[in-house]
């Protein structure tokens, strides 16, 4: 994690890293753009928590488009499968445009950045999963999508926050 100095700016990191970025709640929302425009000397700091923000509304935005397959999905072939049929190439390209997106964003994170990756994979990796289940005939590399790169974490994100 950050050194981050200032308190105001810490608080947030730390909300942002302590919620869920399904929906990103308003409060929190608020509280980081409070914290980054405000006059402070902890200019890393505020680097640090930009980065946590854009990745936030990125996996948020992101979500929305898992949510959305997801659903195109279930009118298809209905909620229980009552109309399972073959993947049609729409849905196929989808999901082929999805995972390299999904793959591509992880491997922009830098070494520095092992946290915030970490919880890039948490928020989008479940939904990938969860996606991944209800088809199959997906490619092997699907196998690849974890909710953990690594066997475990510094400390969870709520702790953190206190």
């Amino acid at each position: 994690m950050p050194d981050i100095k200032d308190l105001e700016i810490k608080l947030a990191f730390k909300d942002l890293m302590a919620t869920s970025w399904d929906e990103l709640p308003n409060a929190v929302v608020g509280d980081a753009e409070n914290a980054l425009t405000k006059s402070t000397e902890d200019k890393a700091g505020q680097e640090a928590l930009i980065n946590v923000f854009r990745a936030a509304e990125a996996v948020e935005e992101f979500t929305g488009i898992l949510t959305s397959l997801k659903m195109d999905i279930d009118d298809v072939m209905g909620l229980s499968g009552e109309n399972v049929k073959p993947m049609s190439k729409e849905f196929s390209d989808a999901f082929q445009t999805i995972f390299q997106r999904y793959v591509t964003y992880l491997n922009a994170f830098g070494s520095e950045e092992g946290y915030l990756k970490k919880k890039v994979e948490m928020e989008l990796g479940t939904k990938m999963i969860h996606l991944e289940m209800r088809c199959s005939g997906l490619d092997s590399e699907w196998g690849k999508v974890t909710v953990l790169g690594t066997s475990g974490l510094a400390g969870s994100y709520v702790e953190q926050r206190a």
